[in-house]
């Protein structure tokens, strides 16, 4: 593949030249850690992108086979949905990769591709885009609720009979808003987004029909060689500006908030288990605190060494969807979730992320979230928390509006 590298000093200029060059393409996937080190520092890059469009894969199963097979960057996402049952994505093979590895100065722009002349062209059009601030006015914009908050607290007392009855232990249970809204400036929304409460792994992502903007804490999986790492997010609490950390002790020392951590960790424990080599699979950290704009988290890390006959396929049955956002045992889980959301969950709980031509790859989880359909001129964001026998209905339900509280700020 060929590749061009531009040397710059003002790295936040040059990932607002790259923003502002996304706009000539319809299809693009912007993956950002605006200089936020994730949990343990498991970072390759600062930022990377692809732009264009030169082939999308199958909404099925198969397209497992045509990933694995192509060597060529690939990014996008998929949505969350039983494996077994399809493969829904909207995964698809760019025209240009761009990279910025952390703590480095250089861009890499690579080909992924095209002929010669039009990369050319390219990089011509890239060096002279020149960034055009649009200021975000606050619009007053009011989200309809998917579901009341009688229906959520009903619901959750469901879900606590259903743990007291041994049906399953902890499920992560969601509720949606939605708005009519029209924009043609997502891009700018989603810039206001991520300055004003960075994520290490916030992501814009734009198809013909959606645009997603994500600014996600939590990274699903992660493949280096053939080292795996999860590292799911279970426990919150709200960040006090005045004395933060007694609320970050408060989180670390909370029985219910590590119960909720300890049970998602041995699920993925045990899923990596499934395509990892016997006595690799370990948690490699336990309970960690990490404090975000607005909510401070407790992060697990597990990692593993995988089998040298595992495949994409392979990892994705295993693991997806991830088990922060479904809960334990998971297939029970996801039954009921069929039964009490009254939504589809579609790109939420799912993951954006990329893979290389030698087959690594970085995936999030679609967290802290703005969707918008494009034909239909709405806007939708979707929260939840994990229910556990030791859940407080009301508590889960401010829980749930703490989580969204940064998206609603930009309006």
């Amino acid at each position: 593949m060929t590749e061009q590298l531009v040397h710059f000093e003002d790295l936040d200029a040059i990932k607002l030249q790259i923003y502002e060059f996304s706009n000539a393409y319809q299809t693009a996937c912007i993956c950002d850690s605006n200089q936020i080190a994730s949990a343990l520092k498991q970072d390759v890059y600062e930022l990377i992108a692809g732009l264009g469009e030169l082939q999308v894969f199958e909404q099925n199963n198969t397209a497992f086979e045509a990933i694995e097979s192509c060597q060529q960057w690939i990014f996008g996402n998929v949505n969350y949905q039983p494996i077994e049952t399809q493969f829904k994505n909207s995964l698809f093979v760019p025209e240009l990769v761009f990279m910025i590895k952390r703590n480095e100065k250089i861009l890499h722009i690579i080909n992924n591709g095209i002929n010669t002349i039009d990369f050319e062209n390219a990089l011509s059009k890239f060096t002279s885009t020149i960034f055009k601030p649009i200021d975000i006015e606050k619009t007053g914009l009011k989200f309809k609720e998917l579901s009341s908050k009688a229906d959520y607290l009903n619901t959750v007392h469901q879900i606590r009979q259903d743990i007291i009855e041994g049906t399953f232990y902890e499920m992560n249970y969601c509720i949606g808003f939605e708005a009519a809204f029209e924009t043609k400036q997502l891009l700018h929304y989603f810039l206001k987004l991520k300055n004003s409460s960075p994520a290490p792994f916030s992501a814009f992502l734009k198809t013909k029909n959606t645009s997603l903007l994500c600014n996600s804490p939590e990274r699903f999986i992660k493949k280096q060689g053939q080292h795996l790492i999860s590292q799911p997010i279970k426990g919150t609490n709200a960040v006090h500006s005045a004395n933060n950390e007694q609320q970050q002790l408060s989180l670390k020392n909370s029985e219910k908030e590590r119960a909720e951590n300890v049970m998602i960790v041995d699920l993925v424990r045990n899923d990596l288990s499934k395509i990892c080599k016997t006595g690799t699979v370990k948690a490699i950290e336990l309970f960690g605190v990490y404090t975000f704009k607005s909510v401070n988290h407790l992060i697990s890390s597990v990692e593993g060494q995988m089998k040298a006959d595992i495949q994409l396929k392979d990892c994705f049955e295993a693991l997806f969807p991830m088990g922060s956002m479904t809960g334990a045992p998971k297939i029970e889980v996801m039954n009921h979730i069929k039964t009490y959301e009254n939504m589809e969950r579609g790109f939420y709980s799912g993951c954006i992320g990329y893979i290389s031509p030698n087959k690594d790859f970085d995936f999030n989880v679609v967290i802290r979230t703005l969707e918008y359909q494009n034909n239909e001129k709405t806007l939708v964001y979707k929260v939840g928390s994990a229910i556990t026998y030791d859940s407080n209905a009301e508590q889960e339900y401010e829980e749930c509006l703490l989580k969204a509280k940064n998206l609603l700020d930009l309006f």
